[in-house]
């Protein structure tokens, strides 16, 4: 596997946000978003190479229940991330990934191994203002049939917003936050406020790595 990094840290988003977590990011990535914020995992010399074996027994050492697999983008390196999945023993791992790759065959083949580990799915929906507004649409009707994660959104200006309202309609049944990109401050964490007050179905949450500034 062509991985980034291995820590440990707080989990910062989605479901599980504010509990002790191990992260392994994998490098590489099929998008390039106007706000990433991990842009040292897309290209260049920032990787090294290790086995699903070798990154699944460091991890199996540790004591920390939950893991987040994080990039770049995992699902970009599929058949090997799953080989590695399938050899943690006893954690609960939320998978982050940027949406525009199908889902369904890597949970199934998880499932069907029957580990003692559990598999959740962050799924950014990318809007316009990441750059890449795309979505393997896929991915809805395997989360409501699952439940096996959520969808999240990053929003960087109203326009963003107006591509959301779009969109909550088809997420009906499926957990949904809203993030508004950090960096624009507390203006814009009041639009996307406003926005969450009027809308069901979504939840309002910043980055709580941001705010407390650890990795």
């Amino acid at each position: 596997m062509k991985l980034n990094s291995l820590f440990q840290s707080i989990q910062g988003e989605g479901r599980f946000q504010g509990y002790p977590s191990d992260f392994i990011r994998f490098f590489g990535c099929n998008l390039n978003c106007t706000y990433c914020d991990t842009k040292y995992t897309l290209s260049g010399d920032s990787f090294y190479f290790a086995t699903p074996e070798e990154a699944a027994a460091k991890l199996n050492k540790s004591d920390i229940f939950d893991l987040c697999v994080t990039g770049g983008e995992p699902m970009c390196q599929e058949e090997e991330l799953l080989k590695f999945l399938l050899l943690l023993s006893k954690k609960r791992i939320s998978l982050e990934t940027n949406g525009s790759l199908e889902l369904e065959p890597l949970y199934r083949a998880f499932s069907a191994a029957k580990t003692d580990s559990e598999l959740y799915f962050s799924v950014d929906w990318k809007t316009p203002g990441s750059g890449n507004p795309v979505f393997e649409e896929k991915n809805t009707g395997f989360l409501k049939k699952s439940g096996a994660g959520w969808i999240k959104f990053v929003a960087v200006r109203k326009e963003d917003l107006d591509f959301i309202e779009e969109k909550l309609e088809l997420l009906d049944g499926i957990e949904t936050y809203l993030s508004p990109v950090f960096e624009q401050g507390k203006e814009w964490f009041s639009a996307v406020e406003k926005f969450v007050k009027t809308h069901k179905n979504i939840r309002l949450q910043l980055q709580l790595h941001k705010i407390l500034g650890i990795e």
